[in-house]
């Protein structure tokens, strides 16, 4: 059997559109936001989603609510799937933090550097990785719509061997969608 993760990233909040990381932090979704939200499960409304699964902060838990209002499916949280913890740069503005020495690495690479008082992109991954693992463990079904955070996801996909040279803004916009296949029997991940 397989399962079909359809991970989104939720839609764009006031801190977005401010350009300021958020973190572990939380800002509300703007309109665009809302928008973006709706957009995800009508791109998804043929593809039968099963259950929606959604980090505990309040952006991805917004977005999975209107996703949920417009598939008609049950809507849960996962505190696993949180966003990296940015540490003291949580609530600070990307142009203020882009001068600092350790920018490029901690937002760039796949290292195990952490930001002050936060979370290395190797340790994020990982615990990405085991919370889909239980989830699609605990939820055999079909179609899963996970919403979370582009650096979560941006370190998860470096660690299944998609690694860029880009940072989470640029590669995951708010809004879209990334889809991989979990085989049951091997237990495995795969892009689709």
């Amino acid at each position: 059997m397989n399962t079909t993760l359809y991970i989104a990233r939720h839609g764009e909040t006031l801190w977005n559109r401010d350009q300021r990381f958020q973190g572990q932090l939380d800002s509300d979704l703007t309109e665009l936001g809302k928008r973006q939200s709706a957009q995800i499960a009508k791109t998804l409304l043929s593809n039968q989603i099963d259950v929606i699964i959604s980090s505990d902060l309040g952006r991805a838990v917004n977005s999975a609510d209107i996703c949920k209002k417009i598939l008609n499916v049950e809507a849960k949280v996962s505190s696993a799937l949180t966003e990296r913890h940015l540490g003291a740069w949580q609530g600070q503005k990307i142009s203020d933090i882009a001068q600092e020495p350790e920018y490029t690495e901690l937002l760039y690479k796949f290292t195990e550097l952490t930001p002050q008082g936060g979370e290395s992109a190797i340790t994020c991954a990982k615990r990405i990785y085991k919370a889909l693992n239980v989830i699609v463990s605990e939820h055999k079904v079909n179609n899963i719509l996970i919403i979370f955070h582009g650096e979560a996801l941006r370190c998860f996909l470096a660690l299944l061997g998609k690694k860029s040279n880009q940072n989470a803004y640029d590669l995951f916009k708010n809004g879209c969608i990334t889809t991989l296949n979990f085989n049951h029997i091997s237990k495995e991940l795969s892009f689709i």
